[in-house]
């Protein structure tokens, strides 16, 4: 496969005509990496998530979507990384990386044609049990072709979905999820800042 499209947040900024992002305080450009973060909101003990997209700007069909991420270590919050339809009308379909804290990462398929979306839970979890995990970054990657969903970790492939896949192009999307109250707070080391942010140091999409 060849390099088609990429990010790699070394500039200065985020490119706006590339990326759609929510709650533009807690996007940020830190050290040449994406930084997601929880910021506080209108009202005491309320937070606000912040969320990246391309929809829109850019979409592709049946491609390899990589990144490279480091989600959070502390639980009460989460994140995530996903590629989904725009219009949300069946076929749409998405896939999807969770974080809710730890070494733990889900993997998730979303068939909009579907009563429901199901959630994946390989026999063999893809993160490994290890508390240095969470603390550095690791590759992420979704793989679809005309007759599967795949999820890959650190170039492993760690679950296969035999599917019909929607033809129709996705969107590349990362989020850090808020928090519904500051009690949650407690479990942070540093509740006055907030949850350590979600990073990720470059994306790519392969055809």
């Amino acid at each position: 496969m060849k390099l088609v499209w990429s990010e790699d947040f070394n500039g200065p900024e985020l490119d706006k005509k590339r990326w759609n992002i929510s709650n533009p305080a807690g996007v940020k450009v830190v050290d040449g990496q994406l930084s997601l973060e929880i910021t506080p909101g209108s009202k005491s003990m309320f937070w606000r998530g912040s969320k990246l997209d391309t929809k829109g700007k850019y979409a592709v069909t049946y491609a390899y979507v990589e990144a490279s991420i480091q989600f959070v270590q502390t639980g009460g919050h989460g994140c995530g990384f996903g590629i989904g339809n725009a219009d949300n009308k069946p076929p749409a379909a998405g896939m999807g990386y969770e974080n809710g804290g730890g070494d733990s990462v889900g993997l998730a398929l979303w068939i909009v044609n579907e009563e429901r979306g199901r959630s994946l839970k390989p026999k063999d979890n893809p993160i490994p049990k290890d508390d240095t995990y969470p603390k550095k970054f690791h590759k992420f990657a979704f793989w679809w072709t005309p007759s599967d969903y795949r999820w890959y970790v650190d170039g492993r492939l760690v679950q296969t979905m035999r599917q019909p896949p929607t033809p129709k192009p996705m969107h590349i999307s990362f989020d850090h999820s808020r928090l519904p109250e500051a009690g949650l707070l407690k479990k942070f080391p540093d509740p006055s800042k907030g949850p350590e942010p979600m990073r990720v140091d470059w994306v790519k999409v392969y055809q």
